[in-house]
């Protein structure tokens, strides 16, 4: 079985502005690793070989669009324990993606998250409270989805990119995960054992 998730992947410059945030909140809990910032659009859970193949099979079927979030507000989540960047799509690409996604979700009789889409990136856990912090916008735009799978091991969680699909715009779009910092079995860990979702 493996717990998987779809998500968009920054490029390094929406890396980079969202780790200088982290790094600007660092004494109010533990930043994630610059490595394993993303946007979680659709949360799986855990399946077997079986659906898994199926998931990938039906997202490629998926016809989508170039994505911009503009995450303009930071928030604290009490119950996870999470400081994260929230904001708003832009148009209704990221939303059509995600409703997407879970109509497939649902064909194969996987319950998601019924709650309205709540674009967001997770910066910092183990966090009590949320300090103040004035930031710019950060508009994240992403030509690419993935399916990634989450794993925990004794040296923390692992996300591993199983496979990205790129916005249809030329023919043979679809490509291969992107590399990465990875563990030598092609996983990247982040830097805590937190197991809670969302990621």
């Amino acid at each position: 079985m493996k717990r998987l998730f779809f998500a968009l992947w920054p490029v390094p410059e929406i890396r980079a502005r969202c780790a200088a945030v982290s790094a600007a909140l660092k004494t109010a809990g533990r930043p994630v690793q610059a490595d394993n910032l993303h946007v979680t659009l659709v949360f799986i859970g855990s399946v077997d070989e079986t659906v898994e193949a199926k998931l990938i099979e039906a997202a490629g079927t998926v016809d989508f669009a170039k994505i911009s979030i503009r995450f303009d507000a930071l928030d604290y989540w009490r119950r996870p324990q999470i400081i994260c960047l929230t904001g708003k799509p832009e148009d209704t690409a990221a939303t059509s993606l995600v409703d997407a996604l879970n109509r497939i979700a649902a064909a194969l009789e996987i319950r998601t998250d019924d709650r309205p889409y709540q674009a967001h990136v997770t910066l910092l856990r183990k966090a009590k409270a949320l300090p103040p912090l004035a930031f710019e916008p950060i508009v994240w735009q992403s030509g690419a989805f993935c399916l990634v799978e989450s794993r925990s091991t004794p040296e923390g969680v692992v996300y591993r990119v199983l496979k990205t699909w790129q916005t249809p715009t030329k023919a043979g779009a679809e490509t291969e995960p992107r590399p990465g910092l990875t563990n030598p079995d092609g996983g990247i860990i982040i830097g805590d054992n937190a197991s809670t979702h969302r990621p």
